[in-house]
């Protein structure tokens, strides 16, 4: 057998040992939920709402696929398919390693496959990190507001606005700091560009939208307060301590959410809740297994110039 056929042999088994080991993780996480119960509560959702749903996460991460091409597609080979695999890879890692240790294979990946310093790999995680943040707490801060949705939106382009000129100042401080920290020297990353910021906003308002729209039919709300609710569960998720697939936090900040919102029983809003955590953690974890056996996720992004990455 020719060498780049073993190769390709190996890479294949490599690839199903990591799937059958994701699946094993996924079924140990979920050994506890109660099945009839939620599977009771997923009944009650039309079958299309489930599609469409699952196709607004799956387009989120689509989104921030984006966004990562964007940044990197100069200096790496960092096509849509490389982004996508690479963006569902750290997705499904953050969420299957607990205490968000996960967050690393987002830097161990630019580092292997591209050649990115590590420094610089850790930078473009903390600006996508800052970024996130800043997104996802103007919109919840919007979302909560105690006005009426006209002047919601007012308020939300407002601070969005303040979000884009504050941020470069912000990073720019974390930036420096992270340097000293290091002791390395070298180029220093820009702020986030105009499309990052349309990439990120668009991928939150499609990812909480997403959630929401399965609440609506599980519980007795209205969108506004399934909204918030979808809101309270990834502000939740974005806590540095979590256990593997953040399942505590993140129901709990739905229950407490909605109940800022609608008289809903916490119980109630547990099981939705769950029902529909499930349903992202598998969009996540099932798009990593896919890319892992297209092989989008673990391709060669140096491009033909760049010479060998790290041994």
């Amino acid at each position: 057998m020719s060498e780049p056929h073993k190769k390709s042999g190996k890479k294949l088994w490599l690839s199903l040992l990591v799937t059958l080991v994701a699946v094993l993780a996924l079924g140990w996480m979920l050994r506890q939920v109660d099945w009839q119960q939620a599977a009771q509560a997923g009944a009650r959702v039309p079958l299309h709402v489930w599609l469409l749903s699952a196709l607004g996460m799956a387009a989120s991460h689509l989104l921030r696929a984006g966004r990562v091409r964007a940044e990197w597609r100069g200096q790496l080979r960092m096509g849509w398919r490389e982004a996508w695999g690479l963006m569902v890879r750290h997705s499904a890692w953050v969420v299957l390693v607990p205490m968000r240790g996960g967050e690393a294979i987002y830097v161990w990946a630019l580092h292997r496959q591209g050649g990115v310093p590590l420094r610089q790999a850790g930078l473009s995680l903390l600006r996508l990190r800052l970024q996130d943040m800043a997104v996802l707490a103007v919109l919840a801060l919007a979302l909560f507001a105690p006005f009426d949705w006209p002047w919601r939106l007012l308020l939300l382009l407002a601070m969005l606005v303040a979000a884009v000129w504050l941020l470069p100042m912000v990073w720019f401080i974390a930036q420096e700091r992270a340097i000293r920290r290091s002791g390395e020297s070298g180029r220093k990353l820009p702020a986030p560009a105009w499309a990052s910021w349309a990439y990120a906003v668009s991928n939150w308002v499609v990812k909480l939208a997403a959630i929401a729209w399965p609440l609506l039919s599980l519980l007795p709300l209205d969108f506004d307060a399934a909204l918030k609710g979808a809101a309270g569960g990834e502000l939740a998720a974005a806590l540095p301590v979590q256990p593997p697939a953040g399942f505590g936090p993140y129901e709990a900040g739905v229950i407490a959410a909605i109940r800022s919102a609608a008289e809903v029983a916490w119980s109630d809003i547990a099981v939705a809740a769950l029902v529909v955590h499930l349903l992202a953690l598998a969009v996540t974890v099932g798009s990593s297994v896919l890319a892992r056996l297209l092989g989008w996720s673990h391709r060669d992004l140096r491009l033909p110039h760049s010479g060998p990455g790290p041994a």
